[in-house]
């Protein structure tokens, strides 16, 4: 926002006279308005006694703080230090109300470029002048407010948004808009226009507008808003049959374990029958008709341990031989039937027995 050097009254001097130390007026208007003030010119004491009716009374602390931050407000303007200004004005305001203050307040933002809120103070002050019980007190506050509002008001740009639906929202700068409100008032510069409805694409327009102007902005038929198109439908693809991978370690050491164990129970049971047909031959040598010496009872006895024992081991080793070959097998087939290896005693006798395709 551009600031500028005031083109409105001086600062007033107190917030009860209007202009005792204004600077030199530059317009014979200001001059005489100058001179009927600087004659008018009361103590602040007296001038907050004939404050606006309407106003709360104020204690004594309070508007003496209410008369500091105002003197400090008048030394930061005289020093082009507005924005500062301006925080010291509106705390005297709220400490203690004056259509004095305001009119320095409306001052104080119209060099800094905000020429719209400084007009609204001025208007603000006029309306607070009315209420005031002082004629003379009130002229002078009306006078002054008036001057100030004839001036600025031709320098405040104006905006009038034309054609909008009658359920669109409008937007200025990001701030909504009353629609019933007219043109608007809007401060020199460059500012953004949005106008949305609906159903509708909104419609944006940045511009810029200068001190005084006069701008209309027809806004045009909003277009239909459409979604986006649906995309065209993807034919799902030739999923390929499933494949089953056979693990290769299905059974873990166990084939290699029973089969080892299943060897080495087969191998002992053909020491152990070596042995017992050993013992057996030296018996049919020395016991014809099969009567034996006391003397061979215990290779008798021994024969037939052995006997016995070969009988188990062989069949136990072929039983776990036959699971361990069994395991191996099935470990190692796919998913279709294949071999299969069984071993056992079955109605025919014991022994292994192999089916499925070859």
């Amino acid at each position: 926002m551009a600031c500028s050097e005031p083109t409105t009254f001086p600062i007033v001097p107190d917030r009860s006279r209007l202009a005792s130390r204004a600077t030199p007026a530059r317009s014979w208007r200001r001059a005489a308005l100058a001179a009927i003030v600087a004659a008018a010119a009361l103590a602040p004491s007296a001038a907050r006694a004939q404050a606006p009716a309407a106003a709360p009374a104020r204690d004594a602390a309070t508007v003496e703080r209410a008369d500091a931050a105002f003197e400090e407000g008048r030394e930061l303007f005289d020093q082009g230090r507005f924005k500062e200004a301006c925080e010291k004005f509106e705390l005297s305001m709220q400490l203690d109300p004056s259509p004095g203050t305001l009119l320095n307040l409306g001052n104080c933002y119209e060099p800094q470029g905000d020429l719209v809120r400084a007009l609204g103070i001025f208007e603000q002050a006029f309306a607070d002048a009315q209420r005031s019980t002082d004629p003379r007190r009130k002229e002078l506050w009306t006078d002054a407010a008036r001057e100030r509002i004839a001036a600025l008001s031709r320098r405040v740009p104006q905006l009038s948004v034309r054609n909008e639906p009658p359920d669109a929202e409008v937007a200025l700068d990001g701030n909504a808009v009353e629609r019933a409100s007219g043109a608007l008032r809007v401060n020199p510069g460059h500012h953004r226009l949005e106008v949305r409805a609906p159903g509708k694409r909104p419609y944006t327009h940045e511009f810029d507008i200068a001190a005084g102007q006069r701008l209309a902005i027809n806004v045009p038929a909003l277009e239909v808003e459409t979604g986006p198109a649906p995309p065209p439908p993807v034919a799902a693809p030739n999923e390929p049959e499933p494949t089953y991978e056979k693990s290769t370690d299905t059974y873990g050491p166990w084939p290699y374990v029973l089969g080892g164990t299943g060897a080495a129970l087969l191998g002992t049971s053909l020491i152990t029958g070596l042995m017992a047909n050993s013992k057996a031959g030296k018996l049919d040598r020395e016991c014809p008709d099969d009567t034996c010496p006391p003397s061979l009872k215990s290779t008798q006895d021994s024969a037939k341990s052995l006997a016995l024992a070969t009988d188990v081991l062989w069949i136990s080793g072929l039983i776990v031989a036959g699971a361990g070959v069994t395991l191996f097998v099935l470990d190692a087939s796919d998913d279709e039937p294949g071999t299969a290896v069984q071993a056992g005693c079955f109605a025919t006798g014991c022994g292994m027995m192999a089916s499925g395709r070859f």
